[in-house]
């Protein structure tokens, strides 16, 4: 995937509101080389209500004004998951803004007077530890689904086993619960929660194997978990963007890394799904499915175009009762994988707090999660047909 590695001479968004914040900024374009910034008025507050559509990754210069701490934080944080750099500046001298403002996902805060070679040097830092784009042998995979209560928990954690076992080559594989507030994953296998999931997104860059060794919840020699939520990891929209850097360094201990990723998680954060080789999207046989699968498709053309999207048909959730080729036509691509329903098998493995893998080898839904792992762990990538319309139109109305 070759993506545009972002530099302090690339175009900036500025969002001031003031005539010293607007200096700053066209100091800092006149002396990085790069093109005029585009500046906005409203600062820190104007910029996360503009940022969530508009600014998906780049930079954001920005400043505080007067407006109270708490809600310039709130405003960092809505900027920062937007997946751009945030920098901010203001009149406020003191250690606890600058603590504060950098919690909510500063890359960096300045008091003024502002020098703006210390922009230039913060950003020139950051761009030298950007993740590579992908390309190592490692293989990271996310699991996410159109709609909630397609089990796609339940695929990331049987994706994950499979790799880990003789089945799938018996690969050294993670575990990664992505949503950060409300995981299921630990309750699930019946785990405890991994309190150091927190310290490797906050810090991914001091993350080694023996960080791993210690912080993550080995379940086999090959099958090791991450997964908190709530009170283990409380600010967990600020943490979101170590994911960017922790996948990368996953990758450096396991060949698979499985990443059981919300929604929400997909849309915010464009740069963490530049780091992945495939996305395998859950859909149920119903229009609503659908109708939520193509918009989700149609961004991911827009933030990850060489990513591989391998749309999966579950019957966990009837809804409409679609045909695997029904959900062809609207995505304009074969669909290869059906997740059959097991009730009896998951509700064992479910009071077992085991993966279905474990617990009922040789049940239909393994079997065809057996297929699409053998699929993913493939290096090639089947083409995807021009998009037809029809049954995805009516989806849409």
């Amino acid at each position: 995937m070759a993506q545009a590695t972002p530099s302090p001479t690339d175009p900036v968004t500025a969002y001031v509101c003031t005539e010293q914040g607007a200096d700053v900024v066209r100091a800092f374009a006149a002396n990085s080389g790069g093109a005029e910034p585009v500046l906005h008025g409203g600062g820190v507050s104007g910029a996360a209500r503009l940022c969530g559509a508009d600014q998906r990754g780049g930079t954001v210069l920005t400043e505080i004004g007067n407006l109270p701490l708490p809600m310039a934080c709130e405003s960092v944080t809505e900027i920062h998951r937007s997946g751009a750099r945030v920098i901010v500046f203001g009149l406020q001298d003191d250690i606890g803004t600058y603590r504060a403002i950098r919690q909510a996902g500063a890359l960096e805060y300045f008091a003024y007077p502002v020098d703006v070679a210390d922009i230039i040097r913060v950003l020139s830092e950051e761009t030298a530890n950007d993740p590579e784009p992908v390309s190592d042998p490692a293989l990271r995979i996310a699991v996410t689904g159109s709609n909630g209560g397609v089990g796609a928990s339940l695929l990331a954690q049987n994706l994950a086993w499979i790799s880990a076992t003789a089945r799938g080559g018996e690969r050294a594989t993670a575990l990664v619960d992505g949503d950060l507030a409300f995981g299921s994953v630990a309750c699930d296998l019946n785990r405890d929660t991994t309190p150091g999931f927190r310290e490797a997104l906050a810090a991914p860059d001091r993350v080694d194997e023996t960080f791993l060794k210690a912080t993550m919840d080995r379940i086999t020699p090959n099958f090791s978990l991450y997964s908190g939520h709530g009170r283990a990891v409380p600010d967990a929209d600020a943490l979101e963007g170590g994911l960017t850097r922790l996948l990368p360094r996953l990758s450096a201990s396991f060949p698979t890394t499985v990443l059981d990723a919300p929604r929400a998680l997909i849309l915010r954060r464009p740069d963490m799904v530049r780091q992945l080789h495939a996305l395998v999207l859950v859909v149920p046989g119903g229009y609503g499915g659908i109708h939520a699968a193509s918009r989700l498709m149609v961004r991911l053309r827009e933030d990850a175009p060489d990513l591989r999207v391998i749309p999966v048909l579950s019957e966990l959730r009837k809804d409409a009762g679609l045909l695997r080729k029904e959900l062809a036509q609207a995505f304009g691509t074969e669909i290869a994988h059906i997740l059959p329903r097991d009730d009896k098998a998951m509700l064992r493995a479910h009071r077992a707090g085991r993966p279905l893998a474990q617990h009922a080898p040789r049940s239909g839904y393994v079997r065809a999660v057996s297929g699409l792992w053998s699929a993913l762990s493939s290096p090639s990538t089947p083409a995807v047909a021009k998009q037809r319309r029809g049954l995805l139109r009516r989806a849409r109305a």
